[in-house]
């Protein structure tokens, strides 16, 4: 018995949930922007479909969607309306199926081989599902949905039918299907995989299936036998249920304008040190080695790494650490764009308990304040060297506020 893999990608997804939230923005072309202020340094995270028959594109600068399109309107990015929506989603999708796989914010895997059994089972499935996110997430949440035997069709499935769609391709279509779209339509085959391909004289599926899988593995090594799979519509990976557990935690701001400041770079600094020991604390992790980069104005950038000789999950540890890294390499003379820190190699486990009665007295209150976090958000409470240290949400893709 085949599987049936369901692919559901929800259209538009930022813009389409601003338009859900604020109903002045249905039917207007909009562009959500990565940053509150300064949108002359942003690009547009998402388009609505209406901006998107105007000729604008995600990742697309601002003022250059502006040319294109002047009655575009720019909303700033809202990563917490966007993180409820996006858990509603995957609750609805597994009321169907305990096999779901979130692949990104706004697209979902889900094996629905038991619970359909066959082709009109899961349409009445895939029907059911988008009734549901029309209820539960908005009548403006819409998405195209792609019915397959396997992962990789069923992600070119939904690519076929946006917005809004709905196919199932049945195993003896595959072949069929797979010469109606293009190479580049594909998960996994990027610009640089095409150039290789081109270069070989492929620049279709049908070209890529006449090529003999020696010359492939030759070519591309062991992604070779995966171009050799899915150019004949064949694709074994599994449903990934669970995450894989972290294996870092970081946060990275852009600053709202280029600083030369080392006074303003320190307390950033500070401030996302501070929200990734919560992170770790709040997951149960210690740290045993931390890693600090920058962007400059001009897009060059440095980093360093510190392996810890005992494990942390303290801001301030985490902060004083990055900070000598930086400053050992970080050249005064450029201005500053991004500031970034991530805490590596994570263990479970506890911290040792500092000699020092100052540390010791702000370890007792971390409980008190992690249960603040916990009940009231991240910002619940600050450092007083941190009350003019402000945050500007963006948008960042799979993850929210500023992780990394």
């Amino acid at each position: 018995m085949h599987r049936i893999i369901l692919h559901i990608d929800m259209n538009s997804f930022f813009a389409s949930v601003e338009q859900q939230a604020n109903p002045f923005l249905r039917g207007k072309p909009i562009g959500v922007t990565g940053k509150r202020s300064s949108l002359e340094r942003s690009v547009v995270a998402a388009a609505s479909i209406e901006a998107k028959r105007l000729g604008v594109k995600t990742a697309m600068s601002t003022w250059e969607a502006k040319r294109i399109c002047p009655s575009l309107l720019l909303v700033s990015g809202d990563p917490k309306k966007y993180s409820v929506i996006t858990k509603r989603f995957n609750d609805i999708l597994r009321k169907f199926s305990p096999l779901v796989e979130r692949f990104s914010v706004d697209e979902s895997f889900v094996d629905i081989t038991e619970q359909a059994k066959d082709e009109l089972g899961a349409i009445a499935i895939a029907l059911e599902i988008r009734d549901q996110l029309r209820k539960i997430c908005g009548e403006l949440i819409t998405a195209s949905i792609g019915i397959a035997p396997n992962k990789f069709l069923a992600k070119l499935a939904s690519e076929s039918v946006k917005p809004n769609g709905l196919v199932f391709i049945r195993p003896q279509d595959a072949i069929h299907f797979l010469d109606t779209m293009n190479l580049q339509d594909a998960c996994g085959i990027g610009p640089r995989t095409a150039r290789h391909l081109e270069q070989l004289g492929v620049i279709s599926f049908p070209q890529l299936r006449a090529l003999p899988l020696d010359l492939l593995v030759r070519e591309f090594k062991g992604f070779g036998f995966w171009l050799h799979s899915v150019a004949r519509g064949q694709d074994r990976a599994p449903i990934l249920a669970t995450e894989e557990k972290a294996k870092s935690m970081g946060h990275s701001y852009t600053l709202r304008h280029d600083t030369w400041d080392p006074h303003e770079i320190r307390h950033y600094l500070l401030a996302l040190s501070d929200r990734v020991a919560w992170r770790l604390r709040r997951d149960g992790f210690v740290a045993n080695a931390v890693s600090v980069s920058l962007r400059y104005g001009d897009f060059g950038g440095e980093s360093g790494e510190h392996r810890f000789s005992e494990p942390t999950d303290d801001g301030l540890t985490l902060f004083r650490i990055a900070w000598q890294l930086m400053e050992q390499w970080r050249d005064p003379l450029r201005s500053v764009r991004l500031v970034s820190i991530a805490a590596s190699k994570l263990s479970t486990g506890s911290v040792p308990t500092s000699l020092f009665k100052k540390e010791q007295k702000f370890a007792s209150v971390l409980p008190a304040l992690d249960r603040l976090q916990r009940h009231y958000g991240t910002d619940a409470w600050t450092r007083a060297s941190l009350l003019s240290t402000r945050f500007h949400e963006r948008s960042s893709g799979f993850n929210y506020d500023h992780e990394v």
